[in-house]
């Protein structure tokens, strides 16, 4: 976020605001390398078992816990759909769901003796964390592709302006993007039905994207 804070220069004239995108999407590639790691230290133990500690486990399971609650409800005040913060809040959360496995299986290898529960709740966790991972990766490589946010498809957007914007005749070449997570943008050509008010239908073109796709900065 500092990073992206940067003024445009000559050299990066949308500024810098792609390194919050570029953090997400490396954020949710180490995931996929922290799943793996688990899951490759789950076949260790289920193929040699070692004995745990239970006691000395739940209790640093459960500082854990606590430390995690507070850092995750720290990150989610905040734009929780935002690709930065969704990256920092699945790291947090997936140390939350393993302090969480390692609470059961503390308890479980307390009551039981079974020590396998450790490495199954293991790759349960890693398997959750996985998903989000997946769908963190997605969201950040449609930014990086320049895609069209889900809230303002370029069809869409011409449906529109051709419907409810008065003197508009035709809406081609619609292209719309997000330079982050919240900063969308667009350019396209409209052809006025009276070319006297060209202007008029411009600037009210403008506030039509702005009011209804949240469309910060359009080129008409």
């Amino acid at each position: 976020f500092r990073f992206g804070r940067r003024a445009a220069d000559n050299r990066r004239t949308f500024g810098y605001l792609r390194f919050e995108v570029v953090a997400g999407f490396l954020n949710a590639l180490t995931l996929f390398g922290i799943v793996v790691w688990i899951v490759a230290e789950a076949w260790r133990r289920f193929a040699q078992p070692t004995p745990v500690l239970a006691g000395p486990m739940l209790a640093v399971a459960l500082a854990g816990l606590l430390v995690n609650l507070l850092v995750l409800w720290i990150l989610t005040r905040g734009d929780r759909q935002h690709v930065n913060i969704r990256g920092a809040a699945l790291h947090v959360l997936g140390d939350l769901l393993g302090s969480v496995g390692a609470v059961l299986a503390a308890g479980v290898i307390a009551a039981t003796g079974f020590m396998a529960i450790d490495p199954i709740l293991s790759v349960l966790v890693s398997l959750l964390i996985l998903r989000s991972a997946w769908s963190l990766l997605k969201a950040s490589l449609h930014i990086l592709l320049e895609g069209a946010p889900d809230h303002a498809k370029p069809a869409q957007v011409a449906e529109h302006l051709r419907q409810q914007v008065p003197g508009v005749a035709e809406v081609r070449h619609v292209h719309v993007w997000q330079i982050t997570s919240g900063r969308t943008l667009a350019t396209l050509h409209v052809q006025p039905v009276d070319d006297e008010q060209a202007r008029a239908v411009s600037l009210a073109v403008e506030q039509a994207l702005r009011e209804r796709f949240a469309i910060e900065h359009a080129t008409i």
